[in-house]
């Protein structure tokens, strides 16, 4: 690979028939890397989420060094990953399908101006953005002119960036990947397919909570994740049947999925604002990946002294300080992981020692 410290290349993708005798390439993806990368410090494969492109993680909406940067900073080589259809990835929609867009009130209803309403507890304590979050606030148009049309459909998503994703790990070799909402399920599908290659996950609040959306006051929506935390198959610890019966229980915490036997030795650290509306169920993700033999540590950002954040935390206000949070767990425990003269670390010590 060349160690410029930035460089452009496409990966996956495949030939396709247009119908008219011919073929063009569809499902690759843009990979945009940032730094050269320092010994000991893990290269991160960052993924954005729905709506979004990989630009959201380079700056700010008010012009402040994004989370590429700030961990590029921090010694890391960043591959910033443009989902396949969306952003310099090419869309096209005999394979991607329809694309979906949100409004302007939508996501400042639910991410930019939380502390104006009460849809969820938390959502008052929001105070990182910045500017007002509101339509009109230059900050917030500069956000929001950002937003693209994403995938409409999860399956078609998750399938395209498992393979992509799984062309650039073979292509830059073992790296960590760093997901955001909606790209929280693909982080899962990269690291089944290719489980040698992924040392850990940062998953900031990936989707959820496990098999169904919340629905208003409700977590009884409709099964749309029937894997789980994912709308495709993942390789469960059986061959046959569902990895948990989410109408067997109505408590949530009795799940008890099968072993994700690919995820079994990737350590994931799952985070989540203090004023998210993920902070009423990011738990139940944490606990289900826990109750599969994933290494997972859950890490509500108030409880290590980072307040205050919404969903689109690596925009905010306070994304240095989680830039820092971030490099500090991956670099410990991608250390771990090396081959070293010291001793072992005990076996089935909670990997929640590495945040200090």
């Amino acid at each position: 690979m060349n160690e410029r410290p930035t460089h452009n290349l496409y990966v996956g993708g495949q030939y396709v028939e247009t119908g008219d005798g011919t073929h063009t390439m569809a499902g690759q993806c843009h990979v945009h890397r940032l730094g050269a990368g320092l010994p000991g410090r893990p290269p991160i494969v960052m993924i954005h989420g729905a709506a979004q492109t990989s630009a959201a993680f380079m700056e700010t909406p008010d012009g402040r060094p994004g989370l590429a940067e700030l961990l590029a900073a921090q010694g890391h080589a960043v591959y910033l990953m443009d989902q396949p259809g969306i952003g310099r990835s090419r869309y096209y929609e005999p394979l991607h399908g329809p694309l979906t867009h949100h409004s302007a009130e939508l996501l400042q209803w639910a991410f930019t101006a939380t502390a104006d309403h009460d849809g969820w507890p938390q959502s008052k304590l929001h105070d990182q953005w910045p500017g007002t979050g509101r339509i009109g606030d230059p900050v917030f148009d500069t956000f929001y002119a950002g937003q693209v049309g994403h995938l409409a459909d999860p399956a078609t998503s998750e399938t395209l960036t498992r393979a992509a994703g799984a062309a650039l790990l073979d292509r830059i070799g073992p790296a960590c990947l760093l997901t955001h909402s909606q790209s929280g399920p693909l982080g899962w599908h990269i690291t089944d397919q290719r489980p040698d290659l992924v040392r850990a996950i940062v998953a900031l609040e990936p989707k959820g909570p496990p098999f169904r959306d919340i629905t208003g006051a409700s977590s009884r929506g409709p099964v749309i994740r029937p894997y789980g935390i994912t709308a495709t198959p993942l390789t469960y610890g059986t061959e046959s049947g569902e990895p948990a019966d989410p109408a067997a229980s109505t408590d949530p915490e009795q799940w008890a999925p099968r072993p994700l036997v690919n995820l079994a030795h990737v350590p994931v650290l799952l985070v989540t604002g203090e004023a998210s509306y993920h902070a009423t169920y990011d738990h139940l993700t944490a606990g289900y990946l826990h109750r599969a033999g994933v290494p997972v540590t859950h890490a509500p950002l108030a409880e290590h002294g980072i307040r205050g954040n919404g969903h689109l935390m690596a925009m905010e206000l306070n994304n240095d300080r989680i830039a820092q949070f971030i490099s500090r767990w991956l670099h410990r425990t991608y250390t771990l992981q090396l081959p070293t003269p010291r001793p072992a670390p005990a076996e089935g010590g909670p990997p929640d020692s590495l945040l200090t």
